[in-house]
């Protein structure tokens, strides 16, 4: 068989995946009812990043704020803390307590909707045999004009990613501050009855939302005292992030009040709404009909060893500019926290992106 036949072949083999790859319109997909569907696994033992970002374009962007108002490009970003020796951010799986392959399955499939409620596109997620999902430690930083990228800043036409960091995570780029910092990183653990899972839907959405969460956590950050969390202020020597960070400190810790059931996410969903993005456990009944609000599962949250300002391991001299708490050492102030509490039509809006 010459060349051009065995070409000829191979089109014909490969033309149906070809076409089922192409994307379809409108028209096409109103007309689709996607009985088969489309079966996708992943399977890894970790995901790494260097830096995660949110990136509002325009700031206060609305006639209604002062024109004074910041307006340029910012952004939250989620990377390694200062001078950590980590190479990257890490997330991995675990399966009774050991390291194992993080197994997402995807069932995507589309219908082609009736009457008003028009086409749909159907994922379906699942997590295998995720029981816990372990952050390495990280921060989270405020990033302002082009620390993050630019478009067309330097070369017009060009998007241009950079890094917050300099030339290592010693150093900070101009315009970023370090705002949060988990040096534990952070622990979530799922009820092995009820794994996690999540459902979108694109198009009509007749579920109501585009996502929609199940399955039921046990605990985040649930053993010891918690997980170590700063909110950011400062360095022991100014404006130096390769020294200790200077800030508000406390141990986060959030356990389900009935370790049966969990803390359920079934009734949670998210979506974006023409002002923003929203998150909760809402309907939008609630407030004239109280009979159709939901109530969250109840949840013991603790913040343990609360601290504010520096650890000072040499009491320093009276008069210094360090000088605390009338020579004391600075120590946690104590624990606070509650028990079984549940909260009612929660609704989380964030807008401005």
């Amino acid at each position: 068989m010459n060349k051009n036949k065995i070409i000829s072949c191979l089109c014909l083999l490969l033309s149906p995946a070809v076409m089922a790859m192409q994307p379809m319109d409108d028209q096409s997909l109103s007309v689709a009812t996607g009985q088969d569907g489309l079966n996708i696994n992943l399977s890894t033992p970790k995901i790494e990043f260097k830096q995660l970002a949110v990136i509002d374009p325009d700031g206060w962007d609305t006639k209604s704020v002062a024109a004074a108002e910041y307006r340029n490009r910012g952004a939250l970003v989620l990377a390694q803390s200062p001078n950590s020796t980590l190479s990257n951010l890490s997330i991995t799986a675990k399966s009774s307590g050991a390291v194992t392959n993080l197994n997402v399955n995807a069932a995507i499939d589309v219908d082609k909707g009736t009457g008003a409620n028009g086409a749909f596109a159907n994922i379906g997620l699942s997590f295998g045999n995720l029981d816990e999902l372990d952050v390495s430690k990280f921060s989270v930083y405020t990033a302002g004009s082009n620390a993050v990228s630019d478009f067309g800043v330097t070369s017009a036409g060009v998007y241009t990613q950079r890094s917050i960091f300099g030339a290592s995570t010693a150093t900070l780029t101009t315009g970023v501050k370090e705002l949060l910092r988990l040096s534990d990183g952070l622990n979530i653990k799922f009820l092995a009855s009820n794994k996690p899972k999540m459902n979108i839907q694109l198009g009509a959405a007749p579920q109501s939302y585009m996502v929609r969460l199940g399955g039921a956590i046990d605990s985040i950050c649930g053993t010891g005292t918690g997980c170590n969390m700063m909110l950011v202020s400062s360095y022991a020597t100014e404006s130096d992030p390769t020294t200790a960070p200077v800030g508000a400190s406390f141990k986060f810790q959030m356990k389900a009040s009935n370790s049966s059931t969990g803390f359920r996410l079934d009734n949670f969903h998210a979506g974006i709404e023409s002002d923003g993005l929203v998150f909760g456990n809402y309907v939008e009944s609630c407030s004239t009909t109280p009979a159709t609000c939901i109530t969250s599962d109840s949840v013991d949250l603790r913040l343990n060893e609360i601290k504010f300002g520096n650890d000072m391991t040499t009491i320093p001299a009276v008069g210094s500019s360090n000088y605390r708490f009338n020579g004391l050492q600075n120590s946690p102030i104590g624990n606070i926290g509650f028990t079984n509490a549940s909260v009612t039509d929660l609704k989380m809006k964030v807008s401005g992106l």
